[in-house]
């Protein structure tokens, strides 16, 4: 399976992408790596050396102002982009993409395998819309692993 990783990165650890990308290696071949986020802003910059040694791509969109979420818009257009060249089997959204249903909806209608990486606070129907979700907590041993889902419910 060809997987897409997106990651919202003002909204996941750093930490979390070596634990997220051994669980990956065994769902497929991850053949792109974004990571979205206002990169001048200083809570990010901890993801800096982790996206030089593996390689991931950063998207940059600056926050003009607190009640918007420029980077997760972006992150909407780049699965949409990569859905429609139709090279991938999945779609990995890493982060709280908890106000994004009408994304995971159109991934899922167009057949592809959608899996949440997300905190606790994930909404339910994130949850049950995705393939697969997994909690952020389980990927640095704070806590066991969700495999709620559209077909692990």
């Amino acid at each position: 399976m060809r997987l897409a990783v997106l990651i919202h990165a003002e909204t996941a650890a750093p930490e979390s992408w070596g634990p997220l990308s051994q669980l990956l290696a065994d769902r497929g071949e991850v053949s792109v790596v974004h990571a979205h986020a206002d990169w001048s802003a200083p809570e990010v910059a901890g993801w800096f050396p982790v996206l030089r040694r593996h390689g991931i791509q950063l998207r940059h969109q600056f926050r003009a102002r607190s009640s918007q979420d420029p980077a997760l818009v972006a992150l909407t257009m780049d699965a949409v982009e990569l859905a429609a060249a139709g090279s991938l089997d999945g779609v990995v959204l890493v982060g709280d993409v908890g106000s994004a249903m009408p994304l995971l909806q159109r991934l899922r209608e167009n057949g592809l395998t959608v899996i949440v990486v997300g905190p606790p606070a994930t909404p339910l129907d994130i949850r049950g819309a995705c393939s697969e979700f997994v909690d952020l907590r389980s990927l640095d041993g704070a806590g066991p692993a969700s495999s709620t889902g559209r077909h692990r419910a």
